[in-house]
């Protein structure tokens, strides 16, 4: 009983922080780590000015507080259709308790089995920017279906541009993918994304540091790209001007020591020239899907540790990936896997052993392509990638 009631305590305390974190006092949340939930949410003004706050804002935030009922806070957690994720918890990354700013707990919107698949799985951040072009928007398609197939969940900000594109490809993949919002979990924006948000809420996770009913503000982005950064155990930028919310979210990734690729474009283009500057400082270039998700796995495995997928053995698993890759797909990609087993094939051949249309065939052609497992052998020859 007694672990049961400071399980709850934990919890009431997490949610109380929570529930501030929109507004003056998310500052005492650097004081998270060292301290817990319980003790910071009980803490007196003389507790905090001796961890080093100011009296001032001492006194302010524990005038706030004051004003916080939990129980209100729970109903209107429950009220939005949301769940809260406490700091510590088992389904609370890990991630982000080593943030100097981590989040009190997250309220979620979601596939209860994503949210607990999250933790266990690789993962990677595609940002870029809300004014993507037909080159943006067909790159992130391919590298975000190529994760998605491979068994890497797809985090990405859920705005216009190349967050929506990221989350869709994904979720069309089958894959699992995270929307990390800068309002609160159950306010959709942009509403032009209302039915992304519905998809992600029924197959993937929405995720929020912010209450119920919280609005997008211009802090809360730049806020929130904190946690894209950490979330990701990469960060893909593929399309982004020079001063863009993308490569904030990269910096924050360096800072972390996490990897970040880039997707080159053309120097002459604005919304390429912020890639096309992490390339020149160091970033990882991301030239294709599949080497793509390759140089992920590599780059990645040590700080994975257990969050590995299937044949994650380093660059000497090129098959054991490939058969991880197809297995993940439908019964109509396997079958075309299992026709290229004795080597290359042309489409006409492919069309007539599968009984696939020819429209059908060389769209889950141009899908394993994508995904890095056949690739061309000549004008209309397919064959499994090496």
């Amino acid at each position: 009983m007694g672990g049961g009631v400071r399980q709850r305590g934990a919890y009431d305390a997490s949610l109380g922080l929570a529930s501030m974190s929109g507004g003056p006092g998310r500052g005492i949340l650097r004081l998270l780590r060292h301290h817990g939930a319980e003790t910071l949410w009980g803490a007196s003004i003389e507790d905090l000015v001796r961890w080093g706050v100011a009296p001032a804002a001492a006194n302010g935030w524990v005038e706030l507080r004051q004003g916080v009922s939990v129980v209100t806070v729970k109903e209107a957690v429950r009220g939005a259709g949301l769940r809260f994720v406490p700091f510590g918890a088992p389904e609370y990354p890990p991630e982000f308790e080593h943030l100097d700013l981590p989040p009190a707990g997250l309220f979620v919107r979601g596939n209860v089995e994503a949210l607990n698949q999250l933790v266990r799985i690789p993962r990677v951040t595609i940002v870029g920017t809300r004014r993507a072009t037909s080159y943006g928007t067909r790159a992130t398609e391919g590298f975000a279906s190529a994760f998605a197939v491979a068994g890497i969940a797809v985090v990405s900000g859920l705005a216009l541009g190349i967050d929506t594109r990221a989350h869709k490809a994904a979720v069309d993949m089958g894959g699992l993918t995270v929307a990390i919002l800068g309002c609160g979990a159950d306010v959709v924006y942009p509403r032009r994304n209302a039915w992304l948000y519905e998809k992600i809420a029924q197959k993937g996770v929405v995720v929020s540091e912010l209450p119920p009913g919280a609005s997008p503000a211009r802090w809360t982005f730049p806020h929130r790209n904190r946690l894209l950064a950490a979330l990701g155990d990469a960060v893909l930028v593929v399309e982004a001007p020079p001063a863009s919310g993308a490569l904030q979210t990269a910096g924050a990734a360096a800072e972390l020591g996490r990897p970040v690729f880039a997707v080159p474009g053309s120097i002459y283009s604005e919304g390429c020239k912020g890639c096309n500057r992490l390339l020149r400082d160091g970033a990882a270039p991301a030239l294709d899907p599949g080497s793509a998700v390759e140089d992920f796995l590599v780059q990645t495995r040590i700080e994975r540790g257990d969050r590995q997928v299937a044949g994650d053995r380093g660059p000497a698993a090129g098959p054991a990936r490939q058969l991880c890759l197809v297995q993940t797909l439908t019964p109509r990609h396997e079958t075309l896997w299992n026709e290229l087993a004795c080597g290359p094939c042309t489409v006409d051949v492919l069309v007539e052993r599968t009984g696939l249309s020819a429209r059908e065939l060389t769209s889950a052609l141009a899908e394993l392509e994508l995904a890095g497992v056949v690739e061309r052998g000549g004008p209309g020859v397919y064959a499994r990638a090496p």
